[in-house]
């Protein structure tokens, strides 16, 4: 019969790596995080920095580019936008107005002219008077015929040639209806140009 062999066990050896593992590797741990937790935020600012700064000028090179690309489309879609939006305002106000003159009289506010009064269609809608001219849109404003219907890169390009004066009535018109921030910003460059 084979003897059998028993495997040696070294129980110091045992001894020393439970001690190693269990209190000589913690505390080495802790000493290692207390050392090096003061420039740990340096560090993070360190790592993270760089990609940051990185993905910023990438993307402020792409607003760029769509911007030079696109610029005079995305500021007529603004235009039309905005115009829309003051269209939607108007018909909300004027729906407001409608019903409370209907259900508590007329506000203090409300106009008594017939041009600026609702008055009701056949279909009780409320609908504005409006004259000829206003209904086509061919209002002439600072000496630019037809402005209500042009888009803001049409009006730009009339603008050099009017006076201070003409310019002053676009520049009020527009604070006073649409408000396109490329018209405005226009003005207030050609104002500067003609040293006022």
């Amino acid at each position: 019969m084979a003897t059998q062999e028993t495997p040696s066990f070294d129980f110091d050896e045992l001894k020393q790596e439970v001690v190693n593992r269990l209190v000589y590797q913690p505390i080495g741990l802790l000493a290692a995080v207390v050392r090096t937790l003061p420039h740990a935020a340096e560090e993070g600012r360190r790592v993270v920095e760089g990609p940051l700064q990185t993905a910023k000028f990438v993307g402020d090179m792409a607003a760029g580019v769509v911007k030079a690309r696109y610029g005079a489309q995305i500021n007529d879609i603004e235009d039309r936008v905005s115009g829309v939006r003051r269209t939607v305002e108007g018909a909300a106000d004027l729906v407001i107005k409608t019903a409370q003159s209907r259900v508590g009289g007329f506000p203090p506010n409300w106009s008594s002219s017939a041009q600026d009064r609702p008055s009701t269609s056949g279909d009780g809608a409320a609908t504005k008077h409006r004259t000829p001219h206003e209904a086509r849109g061919s209002e002439t404003v600072g000496g630019i015929s037809g402005y209500e219907s042009m888009t803001a890169a049409e009006v730009i390009e009339r603008l050099e040639s009017l006076t201070l004066d003409q310019l002053g009535e676009v520049e009020a018109f527009e604070l006073e209806h649409r408000r396109r921030r490329t018209i405005l910003g226009r003005i207030s460059k050609l104002r500067e140009e003609f040293g006022e």
